[in-house]
């Protein structure tokens, strides 16, 4: 990497960094892009070199946030069963998600259900590669027979992706609630899906 591109990457990241600390401390609708370039210490149009809007610039860092998950292989332990392979790669999504103050939570989930929007766009696709990531890993365990042949991959991880929103929004919406307690339930949730409401052997 030449000299240019190393000074174009440092502005980058200090526009990111100046654009998290904003957004963490002040919220998505408190925060300005002029905020964000006073605190990176340079220029506004500086800024809109690289990210269009606020929302490019929210989006880049959730992206960072939840590339462990979303941007890498997700490697299953052979000693694993399969719920306690689903149970590390979400409670790993989830733990990057839990340092997000609540406010911004909130204010994301809101955007998210919008339809009009470049940044509900944006956390619609991002959610669509966790949904994909989901498919994968249960796609390979049923491979591995860790989960019973025939098992509906896609409506599968439907389930699941609808166990981690309805537990983000339940830890968003109450000041009170931890992310130890989130994750917690997160789990219970995820035994009931694996394990099943009916006595074995029944159909009803």
């Amino acid at each position: 990497m030449g000299l240019r591109e190393i000074k174009k990457e440092r502005a980058r990241r200090a526009i990111l960094e100046a654009a998290r600390n904003m957004f963490f401390n002040n919220g998505f609708d408190g925060t300005t892009i002029e905020e964000i370039a006073e605190k990176a210490e340079v220029a506004v149009g500086t800024v809109y070199n690289y990210f269009d809007s606020k929302s490019a610039l929210i989006l880049a860092i959730t992206a960072d946030d939840t590339s462990t998950v979303l941007g890498e292989k997700f490697h299953i332990r052979e000693s694993f069963t399969g719920l306690e392979s689903v149970k590390l790669y979400i409670s790993t999504f989830m733990g990057n998600l839990s340092i997000y103050p609540k406010r911004l939570l909130r204010e994301l989930m809101r955007e998210g259900w919008r339809s009009d929007t470049s940044l509900s766009k944006g956390l619609i696709s991002q959610d669509l590669t966790l949904l994909d990531g989901l498919a994968t890993i249960l796609r390979e365990l049923t491979e591995k027979q860790k989960l019973k042949s025939g098992t509906d991959i896609e409506h599968a991880s439907l389930a699941i992706y609808g166990v981690i929103t309805t537990t983000i929004m339940w830890y968003a919406a109450d000041e009170e609630r931890t992310s130890e307690q989130m994750l917690e339930s997160l789990e219970k949730m995820l035994e009931i899906i694996f394990i099943g409401l009916n006595p074995e052997g029944r159909d009803k």
